[in-house]
């Protein structure tokens, strides 16, 4: 009985965190928005609560990244490698030094509606001919799979940044993920990866769900 009751929380607790959808999302299009990018290659995840680049062997940070990198696949029909690929393409134009600090600026700029300095765009393009795209797509979190237990929860953002005509083409930020600590703490090893995942997931899909939502209206319109 008590092992028929754990299961039952756990599975409702899930189908609660299920819910996340693109209605939440908020998707705010840049004065440099272009819908007839095609290039795009997916960075490295972003810890913006570490202000470096995320730890690679966080489930949902390494979730994150490949999500983020086979929606853009989709999204923009790019096929550039992406992820940690972006660091050694950093490293052989020789501003990998500098990038943790330009992704800083970057994420200034997106909490406070600034504008990027020439530095920062210097760094991006390098890397962007490097690799040979147009744009850099940004996938940036507030914290890893410790976070999602902490009373802000998670926020997962995507930025798009054109470096043929420098600057944030939108940037779209999920509502708060979170799991819920009494709930977790009665789950066993495998009920709580199931949690994370799913929470996780979740709130990812439904970014990219407005994203592609957005840009669809776009090329409605024209």
């Amino acid at each position: 009985m008590k092992i028929f009751i754990k299961s039952f929380l756990i599975l409702f607790t899930i189908n609660l965190i299920s819910c996340a959808s693109a209605a939440g999302v908020k998707f705010q299009k840049g004065e440099k928005f272009n819908p007839k990018t095609s290039k795009v290659v997916t960075m490295a995840v972003f810890d913006m609560s570490q202000n470096k680049v995320g730890d690679t062997e966080d489930e949902t940070i390494k979730l994150f990244g490949s999500i983020a990198s086979a929606q853009v696949g989709s999204i923009y029909s790019s096929l550039i490698p992406g992820g940690e690929a972006t660091l050694k393409a950093a490293e052989a134009v020789g501003v990998k030094d500098d990038l943790d600090k330009a992704m800083g600026n970057l994420t200034e700029a997106v909490v406070n509606a600034n504008s990027v300095d020439f530095k920062t765009t210097e760094v991006f393009a390098k890397i962007a001919i490097k690799v040979g795209a147009e744009a850099l797509a940004f996938p940036l979190v507030s914290g890893g799979k410790d976070a999602l237990l902490a009373d802000g929860g998670v926020v997962y953002r995507f930025v798009i940044y054109d470096i043929r005509n420098p600057g944030i083409q939108y940037i779209a930020q999920s509502e708060p993920a979170q799991l819920n600590k009494f709930f977790y703490e009665k789950a066993d090893e495998n009920q709580k990866k199931a949690m994370v995942s799913t929470t996780a997931t979740n709130s990812i899909n439904a970014l990219f769900d407005k994203i592609k939502e957005e840009l669809n209206k776009e090329k409605e319109a024209k």
